[in-house]
């Protein structure tokens, strides 16, 4: 039995055409994986300067996981900026945060 947890994700981007590419690649993912991964966000909406989503899961140790993994799925692209995703969790809080280096 785990720990449940949820967070509300922000990845911002350059500008709007790169967070309607980053959502795009996300939906492309979703599909994907659906029969064989549990790699479903819910609440995924584009804006001027950014992508924001909602995802929960019954283990921390498996919220924790798809944020990495979906990290490395949009951050090669170019205008991505950082990913911001606080936990709020049963027991302490936790924080996954990924900055790029836009140099």
């Amino acid at each position: 039995m785990g720990v449940f947890a949820q967070t509300d994700i922000e990845i911002v981007c350059k500008n709007k055409a790169v967070a309607k590419k980053v959502t795009d690649i996300i939906k492309q993912a979703q599909k994907k994986n659906k029969n064989n991964f549990n790699f479903e966000f819910s609440n995924l909406n584009y804006g001027k300067d950014g992508v924001s989503l909602y995802k929960s899961s019954g283990r921390i140790q498996n919220l924790e996981y798809q944020c990495e993994v979906l990290w490395d799925l949009i951050k090669k692209v170019k205008g991505v900026k950082e990913i911001n995703a606080p936990f709020m969790v049963e027991t302490d809080g936790m924080y996954f945060s990924t900055v790029r280096n836009t140099k």
